[in-house]
């Protein structure tokens, strides 16, 4: 990772650029594979099987759900401290539909968030969690890339320390 800053007016503003690289080869058509590489991630690609593809290392369905799951789980643990809200720990469960209608694309992803809180769930909490939860996937960087393209939902499971 690369990071560039732009300061505007003696310091006072920062603009901060991120910019990831990728290398990766492939070989084929729907029963290929390939290889990819990040600074943090190398795995051999393919097409799902259940798409007429090899089905070995990881592919590109996966890899955006992966994004899309630890985006939003990263994004709600900055929410939920900023907020103050106590928790243990964030647990998540994704599930995406890719369908042929209209040409193979994602149709829908929804998170299933369990969050393990270091308190007692009251109303005001749960109420002041759900708005947190929104927020999340508002602020979460992979969701806003694919907003208008695919319907992100949550929905959320809370449990409050006895």
């Amino acid at each position: 990772m690369h990071v560039s800053l732009l300061i505007i007016a003696k310091g006072m503003n920062i603009m901060t650029d991120f910019h990831f690289e990728l290398n990766g080869s492939w070989t084929g058509s729907w029963d290929g594979e390939g290889k990819i590489q990040t600074n943090g991630l190398s795995s051999v690609i393919s097409v799902d099987p259940a798409m007429s593809g090899k089905g070995i290392g990881t592919n590109p369905d996966e890899l955006l759900i992966s994004a899309l799951a630890s985006c939003y789980m990263i994004t709600l643990g900055i929410r939920l401290k900023k907020e103050k809200i106590a928790y243990h720990r964030i647990d998540i469960h994704t599930k995406a539909t890719v369908t042929k209608k209209g040409g193979l694309h994602f149709e829908k992803v929804t998170h299933y968030p369990i969050i393990r809180l270091a308190e007692p769930l009251t109303e005001t909490l749960n109420d002041h969690l759900t708005t947190c939860i929104h927020k999340a996937e508002k602020d979460c960087v992979i969701a806003k890339a694919v907003k208008g393209n695919v319907n992100v939902t949550v929905e959320p499971t809370f449990i409050g320390e006895s």
